[in-house]
């Protein structure tokens, strides 16, 4: 290790030493996402609290100390412009705090984190991400279900060998499982922002069907998670329908395509079988 990466390492450990439980956990949830509004935070980190006023401000101090010792920045951009107030600026890890998570996780590998502004798509659609993941939160706290574990790019990436053995990784935008009772459901995640072409949203799903032809993932786990496509255009959602009941080498029954309001009562009621080994099974 050189003299530098030593001081820096020094310098982290330092710095955590100076935090709380919660400003490590309000930096991970950061770092899990990559951007984060105050609101989210709030909603995610701070929900304990006797009113939203006072979360608010308990969260805004949380935020405003890490600012202060250069863990993460704000962005320039707010989301709905100055009618979104303070719980519309957007969060992202700094370098130091980067270090920080990898200091406290000791951490090494993997390519780390730099400060940088996205471009409106990116970040339009990773706090569509988020929300989704709130919401999935939310409905957890208010007893709907237990939300087990909610895995973020690129943790929940799923590297397989393709049908002519090409390597090729597939990237759900959010993994979820639940339970009620003795049960567990297992989800894949897609939020579309109607950006990509249906072409390229159809490829999409040809490679979960590739993914589980191979079985890897129903002999980890003993299903196949329902994989789930979130579309707020009522005409997009039957377009997408129409060409996965089309499509020769897709089974229709893997996917599931919803209004993004639909989604929690989907997870937390009766919804179709999960696949394991080609069959339909229940969760």
């Amino acid at each position: 290790m050189s003299g530098s990466s030593r001081r820096s390492t020094a310098d982290a450990v330092r710095l955590l030493s100076r935090l709380s439980e919660r400003d490590i956990a309000v930096l991970r949830r950061i770092s899990e996402h990559r951007f984060l509004t105050t609101n989210h935070v709030r909603r995610l980190e701070f929900h304990d609290h006797a009113s939203v006023d006072a979360g608010t401000r308990a969260c805004t101090r949380v935020l405003t100390r890490l600012v202060r010792l250069r863990l993460i920045y704000r962005l320039d951009r707010q989301i709905g412009g100055v009618r979104g107030g303070s719980g519309a600026f957007v969060w992202s890890v700094d370098d130091a705090g980067d270090r920080v998570l990898r200091a406290a996780l000791n951490v090494e590998q993997g390519k780390r984190r730099r400060a940088y502004e996205p471009s409106w798509l990116f970040l339009a659609h990773t706090l569509a991400i988020a929300e989704t993941r709130v919401s999935l939160h939310e409905a957890a706290l208010a007893g709907r279900y237990d939300l087990l574990e909610v895995r973020t790019e690129p943790r929940n990436w799923r590297p397989f060998l393709g049908p002519l053995g090409t390597a090729q990784t597939l990237k759900p935008d959010l993994e979820a499982v639940t339970a009620s009772g003795e049960y567990e459901d297992h989800f894949f995640l897609e939020i579309d922002r109607g950006t990509e072409s249906l072409p390229v949203v159809t490829a999409k799903c040809l490679v979960y069907e590739q993914y589980r032809a191979t079985g890897k993932e129903q002999a980890a786990s003993g299903v196949f998670p329902v994989v789930v496509w979130l579309i707020a255009d009522a005409a997009r959602r039957e377009a997408l329908k129409e060409a996965l009941a089309r499509h020769a080498r897709i089974d229709e029954r893997l996917f599931e395509v919803l209004d993004p309001g639909e989604l929690i009562g989907f997870v937390s009621g009766d919804g179709p079988p999960l696949i394991t080994n080609g069959e339909p099974a229940s969760g």
